[in-house]
């Protein structure tokens, strides 16, 4: 069996063929037809490739959540254990334990400012952020009425398959 791109090309050049008499264009239609018929399996069967590689990557979701959703129960396991030791180092009044393959120290906490009412904050001690960008939806609204919108034009963005 060809190649999808081989019958492409093929169903182009039988298109572009100026058959003269009728005989040349009964056998170019028929070739044509025969040409499609081609295409037409060859792209159920890349059709099928893609609907398999769905499933495939709906798998690898489910295993990929999965494994998520496992390394956040260890991750919190471990957090909780840290605070365990912590909490009972801080009780024990222990700063330090020493180990041949490691060793355990509680460290002081960092100082940090915590906000108690954000809105007597001085002007002075904030910053504003601030996201520009242009809105599509309305631009493309008013390009499609003909306004004319500087910086902006339509394009039609590429052609998609829709496998059903």
């Amino acid at each position: 069996m060809s190649h999808l791109y081989q019958i492409s090309e093929n169903l182009r050049g039988l298109a572009s063929i100026d058959a003269e008499d009728e005989g040349m264009a009964l056998a170019i239609r028929d070739t044509m037809q025969a040409v499609q018929g081609e295409f037409d399996e060859k792209a159920k069967a890349v059709a099928s490739v893609i609907l398999n590689m769905d499933s495939d990557a709906e798998a690898i979701q489910a295993e990929i959540d999965r494994l998520t959703a496992r390394k956040k129960a260890i991750t919190n396991r471990q957090e909780g254990i840290k605070s365990y030791l912590r909490e009972n180092m801080e009780a024990c009044g222990i700063s330090k334990i020493s180990h041949p393959l490691f060793s355990i120290t509680l460290a002081k906490g960092r100082e940090v400012a915590i906000i108690d009412n954000p809105s007597i904050i001085p002007d002075e001690l904030t910053y504003v952020k601030t996201d520009i960008r242009p809105e599509k939806t309305e631009i493309l609204r008013l390009l499609k009425e003909g306004k004319e919108v500087p910086g902006a034009h339509i394009e039609r963005s590429q052609s998609s398959i829709r496998i059903k």
